[in-house]
């Protein structure tokens, strides 16, 4: 078992990994304009939502950490069931199948996100939240703009908004909680 000061400090390093992977997730989002990477990107993005809400809802201090994990995973499972039809409408995709695993940079989240302190548990899953919906709103509006496949530019679109109501709550979570 870990000390407080050793679990400190590797709670800080996994801290600043997650801050440097979100700042690349974002300049990678704002740059998806392949059908084929939009999906397997907004795939994997709502995969990682759906895994960390579920761990919010389980390690959440207070109500209102564990009532948005709910609704992360409500939202996210519904947000992979529309990328699902509008691949499956696409004639520009040859995504046949979305992911079900996360990229190395998610599962690391994951990761940091069980082995928090229960004490930095809170901060670290909101810290993760607006990072990931800051890069979540980059790649919807991007690919909504710039696009190559009319029905995912319609899917990026119709969820976007969900997606940036996700922000703005975490954003508020996070002056609740500091």
């Amino acid at each position: 078992m870990q000390d407080e000061k050793t679990g400190n400090v590797g709670h800080a390093a996994n801290k600043a990994m997650d801050a440097v992977g979100g700042a690349l997730g974002k300049a990678g989002a704002s740059m998806t304009s392949s059908a084929n990477s939009f999906a397997e990107s907004a795939a994997i993005s709502d995969r990682y939502e759906i895994e960390a809400g579920r761990i919010a809802q389980q390690r959440g201090r207070i109500d209102e950490i564990r009532q948005a994990g709910e609704r992360m995973v409500g939202d996210h499972t519904d947000i992979t069931e529309k990328l699902k039809l509008a691949v499956h409408r696409s004639s520009k995709t040859e995504v046949t199948e979305l992911p079900h695993d996360l990229d190395t940079r998610r599962q690391k989240m994951i990761e940091h996100l069980r082995e928090a302190p229960d004490d930095k548990f809170d901060t670290m899953y909101v810290d993760q939240q607006v990072a990931a919906h800051e890069e979540a709103v980059k790649l919807m509006h991007h690919f909504r703009d710039e696009g190559d496949c009319p029905e995912l530019r319609g899917f990026a679109a119709e969820v976007s908004p969900i997606i940036e109501g996700h922000l703005e709550q975490t954003k508020s979570l996070d002056q609740q909680i500091r």
